[in-house]
């Protein structure tokens, strides 16, 4: 049995069975039926990954499905299954949820399909855009030391960040760069010492990932402690569905002590990411050092850190904005089922005229806003982008509910489009991600020989691609992404890694691979 039959041969069985442990702790008709209806469309995916050649000859685009799939159905059928948690447990209308959260997955994988069959045949370099990318570089497996290099100037950024103004902006442009040396396990497995010395990298690493930990605490940022780990995880979830490797008995063993690791993690996981955002409330009134301090005094209070829970729980329960869903917070970050109950919940509020003609105001507002100031001011746009401090959620629940701006609560473009345009935006969202599809498609290397790979930069953005490929917090972060965002990220890209490569012609440094991954390969 090869690695990618016996991966999506347990996610199926594993889901088969969520089913009727969720009936049997809670047998009600609603629940039964968000149990029933989540199971069936995750089925839908697992199915379309098994029997297709999707994630072989799409593997970004179709693991952007998988990745929706996971974070609001799946993920919640599993964890909620095995905390013995009702799925339909602390959401407003779980059915109304689940079965907006099916159709729109029905859409995109329709979507998908037809883009597929007329997306295949494209040659290798096919395309004046994958030819200038290949110009460019982008393409080019980057060197150890490169992908060092970047890393070094995105943790730069990283520190950079919080500074005011234009630095603090151009900053935050290049942070992705910071998780560029954890691809180098990767490509030691495929080109072993003569990629770079294994050793000596490794060993490097574990000391750059304990950086990125205490910068993390020192500046209380979860994400900077986490996200590397999650890249380099989705790459060889990715990797395994992908493989027809034969499973060994090794890898087998090393999966389970793996699956153990997590189980055992969760726990101390969870306290640290509680700990951290107690200690949040002296962000920017101690230095770093006091706040790693802080954040291990926290730590060692676990009556804190319950009670902090506890009243979080309660804040939630009588408040106008709830987030309960998954009890971990770690967990929690990783299913974001909530977020799309809470906006389905409030737009389905919005009904009157005047209140769907000022979210339209503010939706194309938001959308312009991703101009530079300058430019906004040359064409003649009242924006006020001073003045947009809060999120889509934030502005869907004032419509609703009147709540008060700025609390930056997570909306989802799902909802939002509903309310703008009613029965149409099944049709705008079915545009919405072939456009998305061709982009994520654009960061894959097509070889003459029809194999498919990532790019370097396609690998880096893995992660974001699996937790919001084709939904985001509102609609105006989808132009973002197709007139700014994807455009920006291929040029730091391509200028810092010709930067990597001019030091290398002085340095004399190894050139950059360009055999094919057969960890990649479809």
């Amino acid at each position: 049995m090869s690695v990618r039959r016996a991966l999506i041969g347990s996610l199926i069985a594993i889901t088969f069975l969520a089913f009727p442990v969720q009936v049997i702790m809670d047998p009600s008709m609603v629940n039964a039926a968000a149990a029933c209806m989540v199971t069936a469309s995750s089925l839908v995916m697992l199915f379309y990954i098994a029997w297709s050649r999707a994630i072989h000859t799409h593997p970004l685009s179709t693991f952007a499905l998988f990745g929706f799939c996971g974070t609001t159905q799946m993920g919640a059928l599993l964890v909620q299954t095995m905390a013995w948690t009702p799925i339909s447990a602390f959401l407003y209308d779980p059915l109304h949820t689940f079965g907006m959260l099916a159709f729109f997955q029905a859409i995109a994988l329709a979507v998908h399909v037809v883009y597929r069959f007329f997306s295949v045949s494209q040659r290798s370099n096919g395309g004046p855009i994958r030819q200038l990318f290949g110009r460019l570089g982008l393409y080019q497996v980057p060197p150890a030391p490169a992908l060092w290099f970047m890393g070094l100037v995105g943790f730069s950024a990283f520190l950079a960040v919080h500074f005011q103004g234009v630095v603090g902006k151009i900053a935050m442009g290049f942070v992705f760069l910071l998780w560029a040396p954890f691809l180098i396990p990767l490509y030691l497995r495929e080109y072993g010492d003569t990629y770079c010395g294994g050793r000596l990298h490794k060993g490097l690493l574990v000391v750059y990932a304990l950086s990125a930990a205490v910068v993390g605490l020192a500046m209380n940022t979860r994400a900077i402690m986490f996200s590397g780990v999650a890249t380099i995880g989705a790459l060889y979830l990715l990797a395994g569905m992908r493989s027809h490797v034969p499973v060994t008995s090794r890898a087998i063993g090393r999966l389970a002590m793996l699956a153990i690791v997590l189980l055992v993690a969760a726990r101390p996981l969870s306290h640290i990411a509680t700990s951290m955002a107690i200690a949040r409330q002296w962000r920017g009134k101690v230095d770093a050092v006091e706040m790693v301090k802080t954040t291990f005094f926290v730590l060692g209070k676990p009556n804190l850190i319950e009670a902090y829970r506890e009243q979080g729980e309660v804040a939630s329960r009588f408040g106008v904005y709830d987030e309960r869903y998954v009890a971990n917070p770690f967990l929690n970050r990783f299913v974001s089922t909530k977020y799309y109950d809470n906006a389905f919940h409030f737009g389905a509020s919005i009904t009157s005229d005047a209140a769907r003609r000022r979210l339209a105001d503010f939706s194309i507002q938001m959308a312009w806003a991703g101009l530079p100031a300058p430019l906004l001011a040359k064409l003649g746009i009242p924006v006020d982008k001073d003045g947009l401090h809060y999120s889509m959620g934030d502005y869907m629940l004032y419509l609703s509910r009147g709540v008060p701006l700025g609390g930056f609560t997570i909306g989802s473009m799902l909802a939002q489009g509903m309310v703008l345009f009613g029965p149409l935006f099944p049709f705008v969202y079915g545009l919405i991600c072939w456009l998305l599809f061709g982009l994520m498609d654009l960061l894959t290397v097509r070889s003459v020989g029809g194999k498919v790979m990532l790019s370097t930069l396609g690998m880096l953005q893995i992660w974001n691609y699996f937790l919001g490929g084709i939904s985001f917090e509102g609609l105006h972060l989808v132009v973002y992404l197709l007139f700014r965002n994807f455009e920006q990220l291929v040029l730091i890209y391509v200028f810092v890694f010709g930067v990597t490569r001019v030091l290398a012609m002085y340095l004399r440094a190894p050139a950059a691979a360009t055999a094919l991954p057969t960890w990649q390969q479809g």
